[in-house]
């Protein structure tokens, strides 16, 4: 120091006020173009999953129904946004394996059946054999709030179900 002057030494850097707006407005127009593809990527997983979930369920049904012996039924709540399986009505299987789950609040079924037990769509229906019955929807359509929707539909074969993406 000489005569009152604070000098720099070669050792102290940092960054000047300037330098780091510049970092953070280059920041700020990353995130503002990325922003859009995250969201719709969150948006479409939600859809994505709640319908692998309803596929795991009819597969559970099935094997239960193999595996029990009496025929299980894949059910759906449209009031309650639930869904579920359990030993069909009038026999007998072990209560402890129905499940039942609640959808998420962004998904909901679209469905034509209107037939229902109590408010409820029995959407299928397996044999003792595991097989889908002829009382088994064909295919059923999920929606999210944005409207992006997939759908949940017999095999080709006709025994299970398999997720097919609706073309926008």
């Amino acid at each position: 120091m000489r005569n009152g002057e604070l000098t720099r030494t070669a050792g102290t850097r940092g960054f000047t006020l300037v330098e780091l707006i510049i970092v953070m407005a280059l920041l700020a127009v990353v995130a503002a173009i990325s922003m859009p593809s995250l969201g719709r990527s969150m948006r479409e997983r939600n859809l994505k999953d709640e319908a692998a979930r309803f596929l795991a369920v009819t597969e559970y049904a099935r094997n239960e129904a193999a595996s029990q012996g009496v025929p299980m039924t894949v059910w759906i709540d449209p009031a309650t946004q639930r869904f579920g399986v359990e030993a069909k009505t009038g026999f007998e299987g072990d209560e402890s394996r129905a499940k039942h789950f609640d959808m998420n609040a962004d998904v909901h079924f679209e469905l034509d059946r209107t037939a229902t037990r109590n408010g409820v769509i029995d959407a299928a229906e397996f044999s003792p054999e595991g097989a889908p019955t002829s009382a088994s929807i064909d295919a059923l359509r999920m929606v999210d709030r944005f409207g992006a929707s997939l759908t949940v539909s017999r095999t080709t074969d006709g025994w299970s179900y398999e997720i097919v993406k609706e073309k926008r």
